[in-house]
């Protein structure tokens, strides 16, 4: 196969991933509603779960933690088990490179999908804030919230997002059920705990590490990739 990279080939491979990915698609655009329904609903439903009175804090807890399981989950929605010969001929048949599918992937997966949540969750709780609805009284970038963000608290989080959906690439190209099983299941742990820990960390003595734990996911991040990438690169069909 032709391993060379072609940014005409790869644009059109994109597009056609993206229509894969739209809403007339099923599972992907289901999901995606129900996440941008599911966050103003806890947020409309809270009474003491916050002491933050405009409910800032949790709403963008919410937002930040439900976008990132719904793109990490992008990858295997698109090309669940590319790696096997019989359900992967789809994936292989596709006229492209693989290092222009690898790169789809990790574009839309990494950046398109977790920029257009972003997007529609500001609108939805911008709108909500507009009617003033319930713990909807103040837009998220005039709240309190955002000045106890800090800049490992970010990266943390964001490496908590991008370590786990580049292993779930690699994931998908695990042959052996059972270790493509056990895989998820660790990464979906390191995306929860990896966004919980900062945050723990941030109310405790311990928040002087939070850098350390932010390299040490970095390599854990970059290993996934090298991983996913060498595994995508040796498939044969």
């Amino acid at each position: 196969m032709n391993n060379s990279f072609d940014i005409h080939r790869f644009g059109k491979l994109v597009l056609h991933d993206v229509r894969r990915c739209s809403p007339r698609y099923g599972t992907v655009g289901a999901v995606m509603i129900s996440e941008l329904t599911f966050t103003p609903l806890m947020v409309l439903s809270q009474n003491f779960l916050t002491q933050d009175p405009h409910g800032a804090g949790y709403r963008l807890s919410l937002m930040v933690l439900m976008s990132a399981l719904i793109a990490s989950t992008i990858p295997t929605q698109l090309y669940f088990n590319a790696g096997k010969k019989k359900t992967g001929i789809y994936f292989a048949m596709l006229p492209a490179s693989k290092w222009e599918k690898y790169l789809s992937m990790a574009l839309l997966s990494l950046v398109l999908v977790p920029l257009m949540l972003m997007v529609a969750n500001v609108a939805i709780d911008s709108l909500l804030t507009a009617v003033h609805a319930p713990y909807y009284h103040k837009y998220l970038w005039q709240s309190e919230a955002l000045q106890w963000i800090e800049p490992a608290m970010v990266c943390n989080c964001a490496l908590a997002f991008i370590g786990p959906t580049l292993g779930f690439i690699y994931a998908n190209t695990i042959q052996n059920k059972t270790c493509r099983n056990t895989m998820s299941i660790v990464l979906w742990l390191w995306l929860m705990g990896g966004v919980f820990s900062m945050m723990i960390l941030e109310i405790t003595d311990l928040a002087g590490i939070g850098w350390y734990i932010v390299a040490a996911q970095a390599s854990l991040a970059a290993l996934m990739g090298w991983l996913g990438w060498n595994k995508m690169n040796k498939m044969s069909y």
